[in-house]
Parts: structure tokens; C-alpha cells; sequence
């Protein structure tokens, strides 16, 4: 027990050395050594990285960021990462490539040099693309159909040629696009002179979110474009004064316009010629069109003076053929300025049966036309020193 003591007396005399600040007794050097511990996330030297990564969903959102900026190459940083960092960087980078709209539209290829530092991954990115930054500036969001729609109607009033579309309608087609680009132009025969030729291309081909590439071709230049659309105006602007009697006459305003002055005023102005263009235009200002010319510029002249019409697509004789269906009082008649001349009687105001056999039509999409309004029906022979019957006065509405 006395042997204790005296082991601790010199213990007990250091301390009591440093508790009165003799401290230099013992002005000597030493060192400190702890256990290593790796740092927290946050604690992570960023190496010059762009992103901190820590799970799949991370990754693809920095990669598609990148692609959204046409960058050409970043630094990616993994640290306690959720995942196989080789494996789901290799997956994504194929995704963002192959399956998303933007990707596919404008990327070509996203390689990466992955390195382990220590604690965590770092992967050296690059990115290389088949469209430059001012045609991946072009892309716009439409979403369904009717936006869509919507869009190409802007595009057609105002003669451009090239869209990239992002849709989210997942079964929709180029023959689809093409059928929205005929729904805008039919829709308003004056808003653009000719229906443009359209070719378009999805990226990617299949899926909920793809870019929908379209190039419109008009067969003619911008200038060329404008000038039309201003004559197709004027020569509408030309057909309603022709047609429509000044206000102050007796039966009021378009109370003398009838449908026959309009098919006659459109006889008059353009030839039939199965080989001449079928617009509008053509119609009215070339002045020589085939069957769908003359049956829009019927359609587009019954719209300026406020009649329902439509063109019918059918067959004549088994040929392709265009005509009109007018609305009168809520019923239904044919009228085909096609060889309005030539025919005795014309085909106006014709019932679905005067012409059922020589012509064909869908039914199902057409108006009805039960009855022939009998303008052109044949007079009955008059009995002898009877007032025979007069030819029919022209229909006014």
C-alpha cells in the first residue's frame, strides 16, 4: 500500500506544477491522431462539379437539364450515392437519348468517363448534338389536339414553313398532322391560297411526350404567298359587291341575292378544266379550275353571302368528283357548278335520288337532301289558248 503512494506522489507534483502555470517545464511538441471518418454529403469536396448526384431520379434530371441547355459537356458528382452509379448512369444517358422528345429530336450521342475519387464517383460528361441551339430555340409546347390544331391554323394565315411541335397525344400520326393541316386550311378557304404539301417526323416515334416535326410546303415563295392571299381577297371582295344589290333598293340588303346568280356569276368567271388547279384561287383569280376549285369557291362564296354549304367528295361517272350540299330553310339540296353550261337541267337544288347512280357519295357524312326543290322541274304542256307557264324566276332569299 505504501509503495502506491509513493508512485503517485510524482504525478500528483506535475499537476500541481501546471495548475501555477509552470508550463515551462514542459515546453515540448506533440500530436493528436483521431480515427478517419468520411465526410457528410454536404462535407464532399464538389471537385469543379455542375451537379451533386444522389439518386437515379437526380441523374436524370441533371442530364436532362443539360440537354435542355445544349451543354457539351459537365462534371457529375456522386457521393453516398442510392444506387448502382455504372449501371443507372449508363441506363439514363440511353434514355434521355432514345425515349425522351427533346433527345431524340436533338441529341446524337452522351458518352462519360466515370472515375471513383476516394469516397465518391465523378463522371465526366459529353453530349453531342444533331441540332444547333437556334433549332432546339424553335421547339413548342401544343399538347392535345385542339391546341394542335389551333397552331397550325397560325401557322397556315401566316405562310410558315417548318414547326417543331412537342404533343402529348399519344396516338397520333403523320396522317393525323396532315389531317389537322386540311381541317385549318378548309376551315377558312381565304385565310391561305393553297393547302400545303406537309412531311413530318416524330421523336421519338412512339410515346405520351414526342416533337413533332413538320415542314409545309406551299410550292412557292413567302412573297409569292402574300400576294395571292391579297388577290383571293380582293376577288371575294369582287364576287359579294357583284352579288349583293345596293342598300337602298327595294327588297332590302342580299334579299335579291339568290344562289343561281352565284352559280352563274361563277360559270361566267371560270372555265371547268379537270387539269387546272383546285383552289380557290384558281378559281377566282387564275379564273380555270377542276371540280374541287369550283366547288370551294362555291363554298366560299356561299359563306360571304351567309349561306350554309359544303363540299361534297364523291365520284361522277366512277372519276373523283366535287360538288356542294346548301342548307335552305334546314333542308339539304345538291348543287355541282361542274358544267353548269353544258348540263340541261344544271344539277341545282337537286334532291339525294336525282342524283343517286351517275354520282356517289358517303352518305353518312354528308347532309341530308330528301327532296328536289324542283326549281328546273318541266312545265306542264299548256292547254290550248291557256297562258302558258312562265320560267321560273331565280330562288331569292
Amino acid at each position: 500500500m505504501g509503495r502506491f503512494r509513493r508512485v503517485l506522489a510524482p504525478a500528483a507534483l506535475a499537476l500541481l506544477f501546471c495548475l501555477t502555470g509552470c508550463a515551462g517545464l514542459f515546453d515540448t511538441e506533440y500530436t493528436v491522431s483521431e480515427l478517419y471518418q468520411a465526410p457528410a454529403v454536404h462535407d464532399t469536396p464538389t471537385d469543379g462539379a455542375d451537379h451533386s448526384i444522389a439518386d437515379r431520379d437526380g441523374l436524370y434530371q441533371a442530364i436532362m437539364e443539360l440537354v435542355a441547355g445544349r451543354e457539351e459537356s459537365a462534371r457529375l458528382q456522386f457521393a453516398n450515392y442510392d444506387g448502382d452509379v455504372s449501371q443507372d448512369l449508363s441506363a439514363v444517358c440511353w434514355e434521355v437519348k432514345s425515349a425522351t422528345a427533346l433527345g431524340a429530336f436533338a441529341v446524337e450521342d452522351i458518352t462519360y468517363d466515370l472515375s471513383r475519387i476516394v469516397s465518391y464517383y465523378r463522371a465526366d460528361m459529353t453530349i453531342t448534338y444533331t441540332r444547333s441551339a437556334a433549332q432546339m430555340s424553335t421547339v413548342e409546347q401544343t399538347g392535345g389536339l385542339r391546341a394542335l390544331r389551333a397552331r397550325l391554323d397560325g401557322a397556315l394565315r401566316a405562310g410558315e414553313t417548318y414547326l417543331a411541335l412537342e404533343v402529348t397525344d399519344e396516338t397520333l400520326t403523320a396522317d393525323g398532322v396532315r389531317a389537322c393541316i386540311s381541317d385549318a386550311y378548309f376551315a377558312d378557304l381565304t385565310a391561305c391560297p393553297v393547302l400545303p404539301e406537309a412531311a413530318v417526323t416524330f421523336y421519338p416515334e412512339t410515346g405520351p411526350d414526342r416533337i413533332a416535326e413538320i415542314g409545309l410546303d406551299y410550292d412557292m415563295g413567302q412573297e409569292a404567298l402574300d400576294r395571292r392571299r391579297q388577290e383571293l381577297a380582293g376577288a371575294l371582295d369582287a364576287l359579294t359587291q357583284a352579288l349583293t344589290p345596293a342598300p337602298d333598293s327595294d327588297n332590302g340588303p342580299l334579299a335579291a341575292v339568290s344562289l343561281y346568280d352565284l352559280c352563274q356569276y361563277l360559270s361566267d368567271l371560270c372555265q371547268w378544266d379537270e387539269d387546272a388547279g383546285a383552289t380557290v384561287w384558281d378559281a377566282l383569280v387564275g379564273r380555270a379550275a377542276d371540280s374541287q376549285g369550283l366547288a370551294l369557291a362555291m363554298e366560299a362564296g356561299c359563306r360571304a353571302l351567309g349561306f350554309e354549304c359544303v363540299t361534297v367528295t364523291g365520284r361522277l361517272d366512277g372519276e373523283t368528283h366535287f360538288w356542294n350540299i346548301v342548307t335552305l330553310a334546314g333542308a339539304g339540296y345538291h348543287v355541282d357548278v361542274s358544267g353548269w353550261a353544258e348540263r340541261t337541267p344544271p344539277v341545282f337544288l337537286a334532291g339525294d335520288r336525282d342524283l343517286w347512280g351517275a354520282y356517289w357519295w358517303d352518305t353518312s357524312q354528308y347532309p341530308a337532301c330528301p327532296e328536289n326543290f324542283g326549281y328546273f322541274a318541266p312545265a306542264e304542256t299548256p292547254a290550248p289558248d291557256a297562258t302558258p307557264v312562265p320560267t321560273p324566276a331565280p330562288i331569292f332569299l
